[in-house]
């Protein structure tokens, strides 16, 4: 992931009008200046042993570097359900006609289920499993966030568009781990993900690695960072030299840092260790997600994601603050002079 820069230009004009009783106005002497301010911006989360959110951390709290050379970060905001939506711009009037400001989108953030289900009883019994912990996880989220639910099992299927109603969701989730019949969703409203989503591909997708890259590419569109939390057993393909992954993989991935969504795993196979758990623990890693099992205690798993996923920090780093010869570097993230662990997709920096 290359971290978003954000490009400001600041050009002041001052003019000078011609002396007072001059017989003849001369055009106004302009003065042009340009400030070229060069930021990127990157989303982490900082959590401490137990999965909880650290809270009021500061610039002066991280540390990071692209490559060996350190990068100033210049604010860091922290963003979650709680905060309160922005209030609305007054009416104004501009040489007496009346301009209103466009109404803001909806607030909340964007989630999606993604269930990977199977009929092996050892993935359907742990789908099983999950049930009243999934439908307590949904009560953690605040209203304002919008759910949306899909599923893989013989190909990819839109299950719910975004909505607030957790009952609905926990209701599309149900339909999803039992195998429940494909209804036709339409589109509703400029953020729904059926709007953006290619049905047809997702007909022919063949395995869940292309599913996730079709969910990705449907949230693409949409605006902000997004959760995608997967319910399933297993990425990769699993051979006489271990596991795999498979082509779909990379594009997968690719997608979902476009869609600057991330991935929480809760791993539904009843089992304390198995093959295809490596590639569950590489997409959270490489989407800057966390990676749970849920076989022995499946509360405890669901109630460390929904902390982890409470809230997240907007770092801004000032690449114009690097050294002219600095290159490019992968970022390393990490805490200054405090415990805690930093979850943040791969990003490679470029100097200014």
């Amino acid at each position: 992931m290359i971290p978003r820069p954000i490009a400001a230009v600041l050009v002041v004009f001052l003019g000078f009008g011609p002396a007072a009783g001059a017989q003849s106005a001369e055009p106004p002497i302009q003065f042009e200046a340009s400030i070229d301010v060069s930021l990127s911006t990157v989303v982490v989360r900082v959590v401490d042993t137990w999965g909880q959110p650290i809270p009021d951390l500061g610039p002066q709290d991280f540390r990071v570097r692209a490559g060996k050379v350190e990068v100033p970060v210049v604010a860091v905001d922290w963003t979650s359900g709680d905060d309160p939506a922005p209030a609305a711009a007054p009416p104004s009037s501009v040489n007496g006609a009346l301009v209103t400001e466009a109404l803001p989108r909806p607030t909340g953030r964007l989630m999606v289920f993604f269930v990977q289900a199977d009929l092996n009883p050892t993935r359907i019994s742990g789908q099983l499993r999950l049930r009243p912990h999934t439908r307590e996880l949904l009560e953690t989220l605040h209203p304002e966030d919008r759910i949306a639910v899909v599923s893989y099992d013989s190909h990819l299927k839109l299950r719910q568009d975004f909505t607030r109603d957790h009952d609905v969701a926990y209701a599309a989730l149900d339909e999803a781990m039992l195998w429940g019949a494909e209804r036709e969703i339409a589109p509703d409203g400029p953020d729904s993900l059926a709007g953006h989503f290619d049905f047809a591909a997702a007909r022919g997708a063949a395995s869940p690695e292309r599913a996730l890259e079709l969910t990705a590419r449907a949230l693409a569109p949409l605006p902000g960072e997004k959760t995608l939390i997967y319910l399933g057993w297993g990425l990769g393909r699993f051979g006489g030299d271990g596991v795999r992954m498979t082509p779909a993989y990379a594009p997968a991935v690719r997608a979902l840092d476009a869609a600057r969504a991330s991935v929480f795993v809760l791993d539904v196979t009843s089992a304390d260790s198995h093959s295809l758990e490596v590639g569950l623990q590489a997409v959270a890693e490489a989407t800057g997600g966390v990676y749970l099992r849920t076989f022995r205690l499946p509360g405890l798993a669901t109630r460390t994601l929904a902390k982890a996923i409470s809230g997240y920090y907007v770092l801004t780093l000032d690449r114009a603050q690097l050294p002219a010869k600095a290159g490019s570097g992968e970022l390393r993230i990490e805490l200054r002079d405090k415990r805690g662990t930093v979850v943040a997709r791969p990003a490679v920096l470029r100097g200014g």
